[in-house]
């Protein structure tokens, strides 16, 4: 009794025996998100997910990624910055090492923050 609990900003639990689990904080990829080109990484990322596509063939993981760059582009072109975040998350580091190669300097980058390196 007597507690008190003075929160600002993003939390998933408060307090004594608080559990929070499964959640997803959209608030962190917008802050993340807002400083990067949503029309440019739509075209970097179409042209990462050609190059990808390219390079996969039949590995599972790599068609996976693929894909999730594909939603990311869908993200981006609807100024969905959060949304191509959290997708590019998924994508992963061949997806990077892709964009590095390619020199999609923007969609490497937003990966770079998905990922958090």
């Amino acid at each position: 009794m007597g507690d008190q609990y003075n929160v600002t900003g993003q939390v998933g639990a408060v307090g004594p025996n608080a559990n929070a689990s499964n959640n997803t904080f959209n608030q962190s990829w917008k802050n993340a998100a807002a400083g990067i080109d949503m029309h440019a990484l739509a075209a970097e990322l179409a042209a990462l997910r050609a190059s990808m596509l390219k390079e996969a063939a039949d590995d599972v993981e790599h068609r996976e990624a693929v894909a999730s760059v594909g939603a990311a582009e869908r993200a981006a072109q609807k100024q969905d910055g959060a949304g191509a975040l959290g997708h590019l998350q998924v994508a992963g580091k061949w997806a990077l090492d892709v964009a590095i190669k390619i020199g999609a300097a923007v969609a490497a980058k937003a990966i770079q923050t998905a990922v958090g390196l």
